[in-house]
Order: structure tokens, then sequence, then C-alpha cells
């Protein structure tokens, strides 16, 4: 006899969002960002206990003390005493416009109709 097959347990979104303590609204927005993966059925979306966890560990990120006691935390911050890097975009970081094909778009834009 074929052992039967475990399905997992479909939520709605009601049950999600008061499983993950969020409202209704705030998972449908969650979902349609595509932050949280879902299943739909016949039109009707369904959650699992799987695209739960995946979100809330997705969503998991360390603990800020370990970054306020780094040694290198005052090397990208720099002192008041330190250089600073002069405002504005620095030389060759914006590419260089094509001259002819600018030229070749005005012409189309602002060029007689055919």
């Amino acid at each position: 006899m074929a052992e039967p097959v475990r399905l997992p347990r479909l939520l709605t979104e009601k049950e999600a969002a008061e499983a993950l303590g969020v409202s209704k609204a705030t998972l449908v927005r969650l979902r349609r960002a595509g932050r949280i993966t879902f299943t739909r059925i016949r039109g009707r979306i369904r959650y699992t206990e799987d695209h739960l966890l995946a979100y809330i560990e997705g969503e998991t990120q360390t603990c800020r003390e370990n970054e306020r006691t780094a040694p290198a935390r005052s090397g990208t911050t720099g002192s008041a005493a330190g250089r600073t890097r002069p405002p504005g975009a620095g030389r060759g970081s914006i590419p260089q416009v094509d001259r002819s094909a600018a030229h070749r778009l005005a012409k189309t834009i602002f060029g007689k109709p055919n």
C-alpha cells in the first residue's frame, strides 16, 4: 500500500497575517511587492508555513551592537579634523554623451514630419 502524501497546511491571508502579527493589508502589500512568496490555488491566495518562515528569515537582521563596537567604524565616517571628499561627481564618473547619437535624436524629434 502506498504511503499517503503529506500536504502542507494552507493558510488564508487572514490566518497568515495573524501568524506574522501584521494586518491583512500589510500582508497584501508585501505579496504585491514580491517580498513574500505564496501559492495561488484556483485564484485564491494561500500561504504555507514554509512561505512565512522564508519571509521571516529574509527579514532577520544582525545585531547593530557589533557595528557600534567595531574599530573600522571610525575609518568610514572620518573625524572632524580629517579631510573629506569634495561634493559632486568625480572626474570620469559620468559617461560622455555620444554627440552624433544626440544629434540624430534631435533631428528625429524636431525635424519635419514625413
